[in-house]
């Protein structure tokens, strides 16, 4: 498994516009100093809100990547519609596989937790979702 920092680390090497909020357990990258909407997200734990990765306990953490509607149809065909989505049975825990974000995928938001052997994958995807942030 890759640590959070190398991958705090590849993120921020993207441009030399990227703002990286720690003012949470969880950080944020942003494109620009404005900082109206992430591209990517890494979250290190469980919340009220969002417990389907079950962080919690190992350390582990969930890469999310901010995607537009093209790029997130080619990795998942059958599931670009809100209710498919839905209808889905994803396990979000799994680690290591990249599936649509548990409560962001309608948003074109895709996440894996504790990215290893898909890291490479990750890689060009955060690049895209660099590039769009620019928009």
């Amino acid at each position: 498994m890759l640590s959070l920092e190398t991958i705090k680390s590849d993120i921020a090497s993207l441009g030399s516009d990227v703002h990286v909020d720690t003012s949470t357990p969880d950080l944020f990258f942003f494109r620009g100093s404005e900082r109206r909407m992430p591209f990517a997200t890494i979250v290190t734990r469980d919340t009220e809100f969002d417990s389907f990765a079950r962080l919690d306990g190992d350390g582990s953490f969930r890469l999310n990547i901010a995607l537009n509607r093209e790029t997130f149809g080619e990795l998942f065909p059958d599931h670009t519609t809100r209710s498919a989505l839905e209808a889905a049975n994803f396990d979000y825990a799994a680690r290591d596989e990249i599936l649509p974000h548990p409560v962001y995928g309608r948003m074109h938001w895709v996440c894996v937790v504790n990215p290893d052997s898909t890291y490479a994958r990750c890689r060009v995807l955060l690049g895209k979702a660099y590039e769009l942030a620019r928009r």
